[in-house]
């Protein structure tokens, strides 16, 4: 794995030697769902269980690596920091007041890759992966990790760039007392301004 890592390194080194390089703040919000399964115990019970995605922040530094001045082709790389905010709810049975009901929070720390074509003037798209760890989960000490995929398309403005993502977690990153696991889908709007 260190290996590929080096590897990984040296190649974005390398476009960012031949090429323009851009930077600048990336702030991004936006809304989704959680993919769940109810933990055994809870299911034998005949539990019911609702889970409501209500938004994400974060904020992060945005590097572009332009691989030529005249190609179509670019890459970004990102590193920031997070927080998804969601409702739960279990009950014994449908209908009976709800035995838990609460709001939480997830932080997290990323890192993003994508690769990118320009389209037309401005306008973009792309898709990449966003290794993610989440440190903290209800105010706990629970730590997972997460890599989702991305797919996402932009616009350039002379100023900024307003981009919307698609975010696909394809890892189990939430655990309660309720909820065996849980897998994050978003929809994302970004604002970038290079400096």
């Amino acid at each position: 794995m260190k290996h590929v890592m080096l590897f990984i390194t040296l190649c974005l080194l390398s476009l960012s030697a031949q090429g323009q390089t851009e930077s600048g703040v990336i702030a991004e919000g936006g809304i989704g769902n959680i993919k769940t399964k109810l933990n055994p115990s809870a299911a034998g019970a005949g539990g019911s269980y609702d889970v409501g995605y209500r938004y994400n922040l974060s904020l992060g530094y945005k590097l572009r690596l332009h691989a030529a001045k005249a190609s179509p082709f670019f890459y970004d790389l990102e590193a920031g920091l997070g927080v998804k905010f969601y409702d739960y709810t279990f009950g014994k049975a449908p209908g009976e007041p709800a035995t838990v009901d609460a709001s939480a929070k997830r932080f997290s720390a990323f890192a993003t890759g994508t690769a990118n074509y320009t389209l037309c003037k401005g306008l973009s798209i792309g898709a990449g992966i966003q290794p993610t760890w989440y440190f903290s989960q209800n105010g706990g000490n629970s730590r997972k990790f997460d890599v989702p995929v991305i797919g996402r398309i932009a616009y350039r403005f002379k100023a900024f760039e307003v981009g919307l993502s698609y975010k696909h977690g394809l890892l189990n990153s939430l655990k309660t007392d309720c909820l065996k696991s849980g897998r994050f889908r978003e929809y994302n709007l970004s604002l970038w301004i290079p400096f």
